[in-house]
């Protein structure tokens, strides 16, 4: 099966309303027109064209994704949009649900109602264009509730080099690991190759923090070359970890064609030579398995999320436990960190820097850092009881 896991739907007659649409959705409609002068074309396709563009590249299935809107009432109609296409064509189009996450109650309610009528994931969501953080509460509850309803997690990532281009993010690559440190069961998927946080997975410690993140291709020969990603990507990690996706309608060879088409990219990757089994499964056979349409295992070998979040939990703070991870877990522990003058927030510390090193830094010798770590332990320890209690 040929899946397309990153595509977007977007009927023609929004090019006759643009102007308006930009006022309320000024970051998408850049996008839709990046360029100057009544030589543009907005990149729109409504759902025959892609459709037939589909049949043209032998795509069996396409995932449509959100657009990052600002207000909740575009992403509503995003959805409704989505969701009819998927009613329509339940065997080739798979819908995504966008949402606002600031908007918190809205977005929680707009994610039961889209998964209730059906939808494979929520995405593309954007915390650049959308105005929220990934550590925000709001944000955070989105993502509780995507872990409970098992819904996929699609958010745009760009590389944080090279030329700008409209729509090139500023969100930087460490927040997304954060996420993905903070809830290992949560499905993550990062468009546009993660931005290259995937490099970081050589590094067996990033590998296990991002067990339950996929990549997709989206946009991919406008930031690479074709035989060069893929040679990386997949020295760099396992290929049930990639998924194909166009970002169609957008043009991917602007110096060939300005039209929008999905057969050159699938074409391109098709001529890598690459063994059948992983081409197979990057170009459709690991989104079948993650969006529930066959079974197998659909990540690469290693600790169990679940476990790995319970290990997490339970394990004692040691003098190498970073202080962003400790803080990150258990918030009771922040008002310790705070009395003994060790930064914690996530704008002032590395993730990766371990108590012990902090605290030295911070002139704290070797008995007053015992005397923070019992500290910890015990603020952690009483919290547990605490909320057991609650619980029985």
């Amino acid at each position: 099966m040929r899946i397309d896991a990153h595509i977007h739907v977007q009927p023609p007659e929004l090019a006759e309303r643009l102007a308006v649409e930009a006022e309320r959705e000024p970051y998408w409609a850049l996008l839709l027109a990046p360029g100057q002068g009544a030589r543009h074309v907005p990149m729109l396709a409504d759902a025959y064209r892609t459709l037939a563009d589909m049949d043209r590249a032998r795509i069996d299935r396409a995932v449509i994704q959100g657009e990052y809107y600002r207000q909740h009432e575009s992403c509503v109609a995003a959805n409704n949009r989505a969701l009819a296409l998927q009613r329509q064509h339940p065997d080739r189009f798979l819908a995504f649900a966008t949402v606002q996450p600031s908007t918190e109650t809205g977005a929680l309610d707009e994610v039961r109602r889209c998964a209730a009528a059906g939808v494979a994931g929520i995405g593309e969501l954007n915390p650049y264009a959308q105005g929220f953080a990934l550590n925000s509460p709001a944000f955070l509850r989105l993502a509780e509730l995507c872990i409970e309803l098992k819904l996929p997690l699609l958010l745009h990532v760009n590389e944080p080099v090279g030329r700008y281009y409209p729509g090139k993010a500023t969100t930087p690559l460490v927040q997304y690991y954060q996420l993905a440190l903070r809830y290992p069961e949560l499905k993550i998927i990062l468009a546009h190759w993660g931005g290259g946080l995937l490099f970081y997975e050589l590094m067996p410690s990033a590998r296990r923090v991002l067990r339950n993140v996929w990549y997709d291709t989206a946009a991919s020969p406008l930031i690479y070359p074709g035989t060069a990603i893929f040679s990386a990507a997949l020295f760099c990690i396992d290929h049930r970890k990639i998924l194909y996706g166009s970002d169609y309608p957008l043009p991917l060879y602007p110096r060939l064609s300005r039209e929008p088409e999905m057969a050159r990219f699938w074409g391109e990757i098709a001529a890598l030579g690459l063994a059948p089994a992983i081409l197979d499964d990057i170009l459709g056979g690991n989104a079948a398995r993650l969006f529930g349409l066959e079974r197998g295992p659909s990540a690469s070998p290693g600790t169990d999320p679940a476990g790995a979040r319970h290990m997490q939990v339970n394990v004692a703070i040691a003098a190498l436990t970073p202080v962003a991870a400790i803080a990150s877990a258990w918030p009771e522990a922040r008002p310790v960190l705070d009395e003994y003058g060790i930064p914690w927030e996530e704008d002032r510390v590395p993730f990766w820097e371990p108590l012990g090193q902090a605290a030295a830094a911070h002139g704290l010798g070797p008995q007053r850092l015992e005397r923070l770590l019992d500290d910890l332990n015990t603020a952690v320890q009483q919290h547990t009881r605490n909320t057991d209690r609650e619980s029985s």
